[in-house]
């Protein structure tokens, strides 16, 4: 299995292959093929998902050598599990759920408000030369805002905004009933329109 190195520079991480709306098809035989023994096909797996899985732990703990341990741990935690991986749900989705429960239990671990903030977090929105500048202060904004959400807060808007899982996946993941999920999300979202209201960008 490809093994992402710990305290190893983010420059090491794959940009993998561009993940597309139909791979589920793709992502579905490679998972396949590793129950069949297939080694490389896991580490194709790694190369898709190791960056979006690094910036989504990035964003969790807002620590670069955090994020990358998160993100060895959660591929390591899928290959352990992988006969355990239900094909009816989305491979993405299973891979950040688990990259996010990680990045909660070190966030849980760290003494009581000593998060820390790295100041080189990358601009994971990837705006092209086209975009107007609106958008693109909209969009810091919006990552800043995320930011500063509570550990839980940010884990169901990252959940949800991020890797597109339903309310079920959300509760199954983080083990709470619909309802909290739903309340958090609700209060988390007006915690992102007030931040942008107080920038005057709503």
């Amino acid at each position: 299995m490809t093994e992402i190195p710990r305290k190893a520079s983010t420059d090491q991480l794959s940009d993998g292959d561009p993940v597309l709306p139909n791979d589920r098809g793709l992502d579905a035989d490679l998972v396949r093929r590793c129950r069949d023994g297939e080694r490389s096909a896991f580490d194709r797996l790694v190369r898709r998902y190791e960056r979006p899985v690094f910036n989504l732990a990035l964003r969790m703990t807002r620590n670069r050598e955090d994020a990358l341990d998160v993100t060895q741990t959660a591929f390591l935690k899928a290959f352990e599990r992988l006969h355990a991986y239900d094909a009816n749900y989305r491979f993405f989705s299973w891979i950040y759920r688990i990259a996010i429960n990680e990045s909660l239990d070190l966030l849980a671990a760290r003494p009581r408000g000593s998060e820390p903030v790295d100041d080189r977090l990358p601009d994971t929105t990837r705006r092209t030369p086209e975009s107007e500048l609106g958008d693109a202060q909209f969009s810091a904004a919006l990552e800043r805002a995320i930011q500063q959400l509570r550990p839980d807060h940010r884990a169901v808007v990252l959940l949800r905004h991020v890797a597109d899982c339903s309310y079920a996946e959300i509760a199954q993941a983080l083990e709470l009933p619909e309802k909290t999920v739903k309340s958090r999300l609700f209060s988390a979202r007006q915690a992102l329109r007030e931040a942008l209201d107080r920038e005057g960008l709503l």
